[in-house]
This record gives C-alpha cells, sequence and structure tokens, in this order.
C-alpha cells in the first residue's frame, strides 16, 4: 500500500495535483475533459488561486485516480490558526 501524500493548505494540494496529473502525461485541458471541469479551474487549484468546492477537488482527484483522505495527525496536534 502506498503511503498517502499530506497536505496542509491549498498550495499543496494544488502542487500534487499538478505532480499527478503530470505524472499522467496529462494536459490540464486533458484533465479537464476527464474531470468535467473547466480546464481554467484546473489551473487555479494547481496555483491555489482561489478555494476550489470539495466537489470539484473530488472530480479532479478521481479523474487522476486518487481519492481524498481524512488522516489522524501524527505528532503534536496544531491548532487551526496554525495551518490557515
Amino acid at each position: 500500500m502506498q503511503r498517502p501524500e499530506q497536505f496542509r493548505d491549498l498550495k499543496e494540494l494544488g502542487g500534487l495535483v499538478r505532480r499527478h496529473r503530470n505524472r499522467c502525461g496529462l494536459s490540464q485541458q486533458e484533465l479537464a475533459s476527464l474531470s468535467g471541469v473547466d480546464a481554467k479551474q484546473i489551473s487555479r487549484i494547481e496555483t491555489a488561486a482561489h478555494e476550489a468546492k470539495i466537489t470539484t477537488l473530488l472530480r479532479v482527484t478521481a479523474a487522476l485516480g486518487l481519492d481524498l483522505a481524512l488522516t489522524s495527525r501524527s505528532g503534536p496536534a496544531s491548532r487551526v490558526e496554525d495551518i490557515f
């Protein structure tokens, strides 16, 4: 089983989406077509230009063959203020 890739903010999430899109050999337009999302939205997700809806993120990650998952934090618990 592959270790989950964790992210703590939209910039990190966008970087993961871009990395997986590139690994799949997809352009932003191709990912947009596969996920049913506008190509501009893919760019905005990858650059953290705005906060995408969770349904949009689920569509994009599913098109990449990925799942979003909730996991318990390891180590000391962080306050929300420390993350955002």
